[in-house]
């Protein structure tokens, strides 16, 4: 007969914040688990993509292990596909630095996998896992809307896992579970701490949203070490805040220099407007 219990380590959001990852692997290499599901965005952001991509691989040999798509992923697959202009500077800064940082087998590693995926397991009921929504990577929805709800009643199993929000989340509804295990990289739900799901099977689903402290300052010194802060723009400045405070700076400072384009006429690619939204956001100084 097979087992009736299950035990899930469930990551998402990495965002090459290897500092981060290294940290949560330390924590899990003392427990046990049956199976390790990674839900996208592995790079871009932090720097020295590399040494994300080379921990995946070091931890994932002899482990079983899931890996699915996001849509950072996607945006590397879909540039090296239609040659789209990025340049250094805010705007597309961070994504150049990440893209010049990583090989053609590691962007064909990322085309191989799967934006979502059923999972069955001997004894266990099936589950789903994705990074957005089954369909997308980039579908973002949060459990305050009616999307959720749809969601979870469309779903014809138990449990959907997925990221890309940033924010964790165990959300109930129709006998159904969502979770999302927050941002182990890049944290937004204002705490700094690398976070990380359990999941567990014992006869119904439970989870539990787990944080990790890790050297942020350690993290924070490679983007200047890196060249990505300068390469990165006000967009590197942002992310150095959303690691030290847990806010999302750079969506903030996004919308707002969205929202100037349109007073002044000026395209979003002008430093200029990224100066003076960073300014109104209130992006901390380095």
């Amino acid at each position: 007969m097979g087992v009736s219990w299950l035990k899930l380590a469930v990551l998402s959001d990495i965002h090459s914040n290897h500092t981060a990852l290294e940290s949560v692997f330390e924590y899990i290499s003392g427990k046990y688990y049956d199976m390790y599901i990674f839900l996208g965005d592995y790079v871009t952001d932090c720097p020295y993509p590399q040494k994300t991509l080379a921990l995946l691989r070091e931890f994932s040999a002899g482990r079983r292990c899931v890996f699915i798509r996001g849509n950072r992923e996607d945006y590397l697959i879909n540039h090296r596909k239609d040659g789209g202009i990025w340049e250094y500077g805010s705007k597309t800064g961070a994504l150049k630095y990440t893209y010049e940082n990583l090989s053609g087998e590691e962007l064909d590693r990322f085309a191989e996998m799967p934006i979502s995926m059923r999972i069955e397991t001997e004894g266990c009921p099936p589950f789903v896992v994705c990074h957005g929504s089954l369909e997308s990577s980039n579908y973002l929805f949060h459990t305050e809307t009616p999307e959720a709800e749809e969601m979870a009643q469309r779903l014809d199993c138990g449990l959907m896992l997925c990221g890309h929000s940033h924010i964790p989340y165990i959300f109930r509804h129709s006998g159904k579970m969502i979770v999302n295990p927050g941002a182990l990289g890049m944290p937004v739900n204002r705490q700094n701490r690398a976070q990380f799901a359990e999941v567990t099977f014992d006869g119904e689903w439970r989870a539990e949203i787990i944080s990790v402290e890790y050297d942020i300052e350690k993290e924070v010194a490679e983007f200047a070490e890196s060249g990505l802060l300068e390469k990165s723009g006000l967009w590197g400045r942002g992310l150095i805040g959303t690691l030290r405070e847990g806010v999302n700076y750079t969506v903030m400072t996004v919308r707002e220099v969205e929202r100037l384009s349109k007073e002044t006429g000026l395209p979003v690619t002008d430093e200029g407007l990224w100066a003076r939204a960073a300014e109104n956001v209130g992006v901390p100084e380095i």
